[in-house]
């Protein structure tokens, strides 16, 4: 069975002035979202490193609608985007997303780093 997960890094962070700000902003859009599309979810979003956040989702879904919730809540603060699409190897969801593993997981991380390192705001591994 396949699964979408999403990995997400606001741009050029760590040159915010108002960092611990940005931070509050960032949790209420998890916040919200879990609450929102919690239909599409399999593991909850929670940031997993400084202001990269993770999510696992079923697959397919609508995670152009998610995107735009994220792009709403963290209105004039850009981010990249890494999607990948595969399998998982734990599927006990009782865990966190930054607990789980598998060939989604490395497709998603995979996709982030071509985003980074080429300035695109998303890409997607299927």
């Amino acid at each position: 069975m396949n699964y979408m997960t999403m990995i997400c890094d606001l741009k050029g962070s760590r040159f915010l002035k108002n960092r611990e700000d940005v931070q509050y902003r960032l949790i209420e859009a998890l916040k919200s979202v879990n609450r929102a599309f919690s239909e599409y979810i399999v593991s909850p979003f929670l940031i997993i490193v400084g202001d990269e956040w993770q999510g696992l989702l079923h697959y397919p879904c609508d995670y152009q609608s998610i995107l735009e919730a994220y792009h709403n809540a963290l209105e004039g603060l850009p981010f990249y985007c890494g999607i990948g699409v595969g399998e998982i190897t734990i599927h006990n969801f009782e865990l966190t997303v930054n607990q789980l593993d598998g060939p989604s997981f490395h497709k998603a991380r995979k996709a982030l780093e071509i985003a980074k390192s080429n300035d695109f705001s998303l890409v997607y591994i299927q």
